[in-house]
């Protein structure tokens, strides 16, 4: 309200100078043609008084706080000025009192009905005071006009002139406020419903933006008008990337694309492998409706998408554990069957294997050094072959059953360290390995089983060992990061704990069944290793994620939540 007056004082400041600049101009002109060099100079000093009032007004606006005050100030300043042009011009005979008009055409602009009374009032004091006067000789205005006519002597004439221009004055103020009162109703009911609009079209544009799945709209051609901020975070494309562009570009969608015929009033619900703009391949879910106008007319498609991707890794990790539980049972329930032969398969070949060795040592033995050397290794081989039956046994059992956790606050950083440490002193650490820890946090803690993490530790760098034969160069980075595990929210704190070797790398085939149980391209090996490490890991709300190419190496990226 206080800017919108402040323009209209400002407004009026500005008309005021040019109406008075044009019509007392005009009047200077004209006088000058006929001759009337007098009246000159009373009509510059009014436009000199005008523009004198105009500087002072300019300055008081600076210094006046309250607008109306000096609104209703300067409409009395015009008041004097336009009484003056009256009195130069004529008085009574003034063809000019229209001029009180303005004023309150003004003041109806700038202060509806009230200010318009008050002004239409002064105007007829005025108007009336001066015709009055000169009525009765006290003032004698001067005259344009080279006329015989005389001022109306006849009160009766003075009364219906004065009588008609005042009630034009108030007529003017009546209808004038009328209209102004009106545009000002008007004026804020669309204000009122401007802002309605502009609340409604925030708060859609707010739920369009904050939306969690991804939404796009595209014309009748399927050329693409709008993409929210989901979409381009599932797709990894801008809007500006994929304005105006043919959906069929980015959407491997056949419903999308080409059938915008067959919309009905029914989505339609469809799933499909999406290729992000980074490359890596999402499952996408999308549920696509006809986009209508106020008429009902179909213009063009509205798709809903989510990344699917989570879920149907959840639901195969679901079902894997579904598998894994069911073989846990099994396992538990035949592993003493297995064991139990095992073991007495064992026992009896260690009681045979020492029966052929004392009868070989003795002195009448018939049985010949080289058959002892021969039975002897052979049930060395039972042995050991026995030996490692049991021991893929119970990775197995361990790794079909489920964890017990012992969690305690763990420093991941001194873990690594005691678990490199360790592996430094066994005999798979070959002397020309090089291994490095690289951390730039050394307070990072987790709550975890530390055996457990030790056991992942050892079991990756053991691998990478493997697969550098004698030498190479293995780093260990630990860093913070955002979370990115299925278990927990993406904005949670995390530490990033990444193994990398220069070691033979994995062949893409070979990287698709890592973490399959029994899958080793060792000789051997139980293939049990990485499928362990991959339940540890997932069993501490955490996941895992090996990137390899043949010859150049392999990486391997945990994460865990922080505590």
């Amino acid at each position: 309200m206080h800017r919108e007056l402040l323009f209209k004082i400002k407004s009026l400041m500005v008309l005021r100078v040019v109406v008075i600049s044009v019509f007392l101009g005009t009047i200077i002109i004209l006088q000058i043609r006929s001759g009337q060099l007098p009246f000159i100079l009373p009509v510059t000093i009014l436009i000199a008084t005008t523009y004198l009032l105009t500087i002072i007004y300019s300055i008081l606006l600076i210094l006046i706080k309250n607008l109306k005050f000096l609104c209703y100030l300067q409409l009395i300043g015009d008041l004097l000025v336009e009484s003056s042009v009256i009195y130069i011009s004529g008085g009574i005979e003034s063809p000019f009192p229209f001029l009180y008009i303005l004023s309150i055409i003004a003041s109806s602009i700038i202060l509806y009905r009230k200010g318009s009374y008050i002004i239409a009032s002064l105007s007829s004091i005025l108007y009336g005071t001066l015709v009055n006067l000169e009525f009765y000789n006290i003032l004698h205005p001067l005259t344009f006009y080279s006329s015989s006519t005389t001022i109306p002597t006849i009160g009766e004439a003075v009364f219906y002139t004065v009588f008609l221009n005042i009630s034009a004055f108030y007529l003017v103020a009546f209808l004038s406020s009328y209209l102004s009162e009106k545009l000002k109703k008007t004026g804020e009911e669309l204000e009122e419903k401007s802002e309605d609009l502009l609340q409604l079209k925030t708060f859609h544009e707010s739920v369009v933006k904050n939306m969690g799945s991804g939404l796009i709209t595209a014309d009748l051609n399927g050329r693409i008008i709008s993409f929210n901020l989901a979409a381009e975070g599932i797709t990894g494309y801008k809007f500006d990337e994929v304005r105006g562009r043919h959906s069929s570009d980015f959407f491997n969608l056949p419903l999308l694309a080409d059938n915008f015929s067959i919309l009905t009033d029914n989505p339609i619900r469809t799933e499909d492998i999406f290729i992000r703009k980074n490359g890596r391949k999402i499952h996408l879910g999308m549920n696509i409706s006809p986009l209508k106008d106020d008429k009902n007319n179909i213009r063009g498609i509205i798709g809903v998408f989510q990344d699917l991707t989570i879920m149907k890794e959840m639901k195969e990790k679901v079902i894997k554990s579904e598998k894994l539980a069911a073989i846990g049972r099994i396992a538990s329930g035949i592993a003493h069957e297995i064991r139990n032969p095992l073991a007495s398969i064992s026992g009896s070949i260690q009681v045979l294997k020492n029966e052929l060795f004392h009868k070989t040592n003795e002195p009448n033995s018939r049985t010949g050094q080289a058959l002892r050397d021969t039975n002897i290794k052979l049930m060395d081989i039972i042995l050991r072959e026995t030996e490692r039956l049991n021991s893929i046994i119970t990775q197995f059992l361990l790794y079909a059953s489920p964890y017990k956790k012992n969690l305690q606050m763990c420093n991941i950083k001194e873990l690594i360290t005691e678990t490199i440490t360790l592996l430094k002193n066994s005999k798979e650490y070959p002397p020309n390995l090089n291994i490095e820890i690289i951390s730039k946090y050394n307070g990072i803690t987790i709550n975890a089983d530390p055996k457990q993490i030790k056991q992942v530790i050892w079991n990756l760098c053991l691998n990478s060992i493997q697969a550098m034969n004698k030498d190479g160069r293995m780093t260990i980075s630990v860093n913070k990061k955002n979370g990115n595990s299925f278990y927990y929210k993406p904005d949670d704190e995390a530490v990033e704990i990444i193994i990398k070797d220069t070691g033979a790398g994995i062949s893409e085939a070979d990287l698709q069944k890592i973490f399959d149980p029994f899958f080793t391209t060792k000789e051997e090996g139980t293939g049990l290793g990485l499928s362990t490490v991959q339940k540890i890991i997932e069993g501490h709300n955490g996941n895992i994620n090996i990137e390899s190419k043949e010859r150049y190496g392999t990486t391997v990226k945990i994460t865990l939540p922080v505590s």
